[in-house]
């Protein structure tokens, strides 16, 4: 019987070893697809005073100030380079932009924007998804900046156009591939599989480490 039981692990670990091995691939395409997928993108972060529901309200404003600044200040860019150099020299007028947006509202909170890397989790938005993964991002807090946040792409400007058909326009102007406004739209579903691989192989492991 005890043969049979370790003949029988050595079997499971095998086939774990495949699995294991099988979704490595997929997870490293996929992790090679995020980061072409980020070097074509700018994400817009913007984070609340607080969860209080007039904090909430003011985050929705701020961010409409801020999409309608930076879609005016990159509206000539033609690349994610492009488009990060116009933001970093005006990042002290989009935080102007944001406070004047504050102070019509009443609220005299401070906010603070950078342009950096930030980690992501995977977004579904109306029309488009994004994995997760580490992006350059248009980092906006307002006031203590530990409210419930806000994510969305400033360059380019996924986030403004209503229909899918506008979306994937707007990509292909920015100058994204069909694979990647397949992959925004969620219309490859052998990528999507991918993706959802990287969380396979995470389990894989932890099961691994139990035998």
């Amino acid at each position: 019987m005890d043969g049979v039981f370790r003949m029988l692990r050595r079997v499971f670990a095998l086939f774990a070893a495949t699995a294991l091995m099988a979704t490595g691939l997929f997870a490293a395409s996929a992790a090679l697809e995020q980061r072409q997928l980020a070097d074509q993108l700018i994400r817009l972060h913007v984070r609340a005073n607080s969860d209080s529901q007039a904090d909430q309200s003011l985050k929705l404003a701020v961010r409409d100030g801020i999409l309608k600044q930076v879609t005016e200040l990159t509206a000539a860019c033609t690349s994610p380079a492009q488009a990060a150099a116009v933001l970093s020299e005006h990042l002290s007028a989009l935080q102007a932009a944001a406070e004047e947006v504050l102070r019509q509202e009443g609220c005299n909170a401070s906010v603070s924007v950078r342009l950096g890397q930030e980690e992501f989790p995977r977004r579904d938005y109306e029309t488009f998804s994004l994995p997760a993964g580490r992006y350059t991002s248009l980092s906006v807090a307002i006031g203590a900046g530990v409210g419930h946040n806000w994510w969305c792409v400033a360059f380019p400007a996924l986030c403004l156009p209503a229909t899918t058909d506008e979306m994937e326009q707007a990509a292909a102007a920015a100058g994204f591939s069909q694979e990647q406004t397949d992959l925004l739209t969620g219309q490859q579903t052998t990528v999507e599989l991918k993706f959802r691989a990287l969380e396979l192989l995470q389990q894989l492991k932890q099961w691994l480490k139990s035998l």
